[in-house]
């Protein structure tokens, strides 16, 4: 699931800003300095997830990037808007024509580029960061704005197609709220402690249950990076939803977001899904009995970053 897929932006102003998103959010937001960014989770008293993506820090605002198709920002700027008393802060979207576009380098020349986030003219904005496999560009304002920018990149560039985007956010294991994860997880069971919750900021909205699953040192499920055999290219979107069963049948969990691209070896496939970990998934049905094989589960982190071979 990648089609209308952009950055949506929320801008933050305000003097009170960098104080209210750090109570609001699970990573350090309140000592960022101007030109970076952080990876967070925003949730309930209860630490169930509300919304993912980054936080940057600009000179004038700072700005809330979530990946989704048009309008997954509203229900975000309307949660915080609730939480806003007395404090000096602004929040608001942008017209769709001013979201974040996600653009690749042609030949590797984004590497060269610094990790962090600019403020463009006309509230524009560049947002580079590392995902697996390499370096991302986010860029987002007025056209005329990002075209002179992507005319100043170090190398050539060119926008990521819906199947590029799938592809790489799979790879990183970066979901869709909504269609990957939502208000059913809480925010360590999407396994990305390490880049998007600090266990040593202090009070904040969810902290308590984060703090608390932390202190057991398990969760019952956690999303995953599926990688499947046998599957058809072209049958690859039929696959979203199939179930994830155990040797015994149990089901384990379900395929959310799921690639199965021509330049692959022939039935192979990547997916991703929020996977019990009380069992081991050795194949994938689908709603009409067709099965394929699941080759391996692939995470990266539980809880406070302990790792997990994969």
């Amino acid at each position: 699931m990648s089609a209308g897929l952009r950055f949506r932006r929320i801008l933050v102003t305000g003097r009170d800003r960098a104080r209210f998103l750090h109570n609001f959010c699970t990573n350090v937001v309140r000592d960022l300095p101007a030109g970076r960014s952080v990876e967070a989770f925003f949730v309930d008293v209860k630490a169930r997830v509300l919304a993912h993506g980054y936080v940057l820090a600009l000179p004038s605002r700072h700005e809330i990037h979530v990946l989704g198709v048009a309008g997954a920002e509203a229900a975000l700027v309307q949660h915080l808007d609730r939480y806003i008393i007395t404090e000096d802060v602004q929040v608001r979207s942008v017209p769709e024509e001013q979201q974040g576009q996600l653009w690749l380098s042609t030949d590797g020349g984004l590497d060269r580029c610094a990790v962090g986030c600019v403020e463009l003219a006309g509230e524009g904005v560049r947002h580079v960061f590392r995902w697996t496999g390499g370096m991302l560009c986010v860029l987002a304002g007025e056209a005329q704005v990002v075209a002179a920018e992507v005319a100043d990149l170090a190398s050539g560039a060119a926008a990521a197609t819906d199947e590029q985007l799938l592809g790489w956010r799979i790879a990183e294991r970066f979901p869709v709220v909504g269609p990957d994860v939502s208000a059913e997880q809480l925010a360590p069971e999407v396994d990305r402690n390490s880049e998007a919750i600090s266990y040593q900021k202090g009070c904040y909205l969810g902290q308590e249950p984060i703090a608390r699953l932390d202190a057991m040192g398990h969760i019952n499920r956690a999303l995953r990076k599926v990688v499947l055999s046998g599957v058809d290219a072209a049958d690859g979107q039929a696959w979203t939803g199939a179930e994830l069963r155990s040797a015994e049948g149990a089901v384990l969990g379900r395929l959310t977001s799921v690639l199965v691209s021509a330049g692959r070896e022939a039935g192979a496939g990547v997916g991703l899904a929020v996977v019990r970990l009380a069992g081991i998934p050795v194949e994938a049905v689908r709603g009409d009995g067709v099965r394929c094989v699941v080759e391996r589960v692939v995470g990266r982190d539980m809880l406070s970053g302990a790792g997990e071979a994969g």
